[in-house]
């Protein structure tokens, strides 16, 4: 009884279906991972960004990101960021109704070039 005092609830943060469906939530993680990144490529990328219409459009960025932060990093923060970019996409992609599954290729890194 003591622990349903409203000044006892917790503070869990729970993210919201429609914060997780929208497409602006995937490119919000392009720019998380190039963030720290300052080169007149991350630029024209931030400009493609803006016109991708779907998750096939921003798989195609991703190899691109991958370059630009091998370049200005390794290539492990590289794999890194770009790994946690596919599970987030994946996720996305897998619980969105606009969206199939098999729209994105399966392997990790089959479009990268």
């Amino acid at each position: 009884m003591f622990f349903k005092l409203p000044w006892f609830k917790s503070k869990i943060e729970h993210y919201h279906d429609t914060q997780v469906l929208e497409l602006d939530f995937l490119v919000d993680e392009f720019h998380d991972a190039m963030a720290d990144i300052q080169d007149p490529l991350r630029t024209r990328l931030h400009a493609a960004l803006i016109s991708c219409q779907s998750p096939k459009d921003l798989w195609f960025l991703r190899g691109k990101l991958f370059n630009l932060i091998s370049k200005h990093h390794c290539e492990n923060v590289a794999n890194e960021r770009v790994a946690r970019l596919d599970q987030k996409m994946r996720h996305f992609v897998d619980h969105h109704p606009d969206y199939e599954p098999e729209e994105l290729p399966s392997g990790p890194m089959a479009l990268l070039h």
